[in-house]
C-alpha cells in the first residue's frame, strides 16, 4: 500500500480507486499495529514536523454524498506545516510560492491515539498583505462555506471541540490521515514555501 501511495504522491498517475484502496489498506494495517503496540504512534510524531503538500483527498463524506464523486488529486498547491515542538499548524493555498491564503493556529498531537487537534486563529491573504485574527470556529465556518473544510468542523466548534486529523501513517516521504469529516488524504513532504 505504501508503495502505491508513494508512486501516487510522486506522479499523480495512479488510478484514484487504487489510491483509495491503498489508503484504506494502510489505515487498517496501522490500526492493527496500534492495537498491538500502543507506542506505534510515536513514529508518526517523529516524522510529522515539517511542510507537507496535499496530493490527494477523497473530500469529506458529506461532500462525496453531495457531488456523487471524490475530489481525488488536489488541483492546487496546498501546503500544511506541522510543528510538534511549538504546537503550531499552518495551512495555505499557493500560486507558485505566493500564498493566496494562509491560516495559522495552535495544535495538539496525541501520539497514543494518533490524533491531531487544531484551531486556526489567524488568516492572512495576498501573501500576508492583509490579515486578521479569527474567533473560535471562524476558520471552520470559512472552510465549510468554501468547500475547503468539513461542515463537521463547524459542529465541532459549536460544541467546544476542535477539528482534527486521525493520522494513519507518516514517514520521510508521505503522510496519510483521515479528517474529522471522514475523508482520507495523502500528503508528500515538501519545502516550506
Amino acid at each position: 500500500d505504501r508503495v502505491v501511495l508513494r508512486r501516487a504522491a510522486e506522479t499523480k498517475q495512479e488510478e484514484s480507486d487504487t489510491v483509495v484502496d491503498a489508503l484504506l489498506g494502510l489505515e487498517q494495517a496501522c490500526k492493527e499495529r496500534q492495537r498491538a503496540d500502543a507506542t506505534s504512534g510515536d513514529a508518526v510524531a517523529a516524522s510529522l514536523t515539517g511542510a507537507w503538500r496535499l496530493v490527494f483527498t477523497t473530500g469529506t463524506v458529506t461532500r462525496q454524498k453531495k457531488t456523487g464523486a471524490r475530489v481525488n488529486y488536489f488541483p492546487v498547491k496546498a501546503v500544511q506545516t506541522f510543528d510538534l515542538e511549538a504546537s503550531r499548524i499552518t495551512n495555505g493555498v499557493f500560486l507558485g510560492d505566493w500564498a493566496a491564503v494562509r491560516f495559522f493556529g495552535p495544535m495538539e498531537f496525541d501520539a497514543g491515539n494518533r490524533k491531531l487537534t487544531f484551531d486556526f486563529t489567524r488568516i492572512e491573504l495576498f501573501g500576508g498583505a492583509l490579515g486578521f485574527d479569527l474567533g473560535q470556529g471562524g476558520a471552520a465556518e470559512i472552510g465549510a462555506a468554501t468547500g475547503l473544510g468539513s461542515e463537521n468542523n463547524v459542529k465541532l466548534a459549536e460544541s467546544g471541540k476542535k477539528p482534527f486529523f486521525n493520522w494513519i501513517d507518516c514517514d520521510d516521504v508521505i503522510a496519510t490521515a483521515r479528517g474529522g469529516g471522514g475523508g482520507l488524504a495523502l500528503w508528500t513532504r515538501t519545502e516550506e514555501p
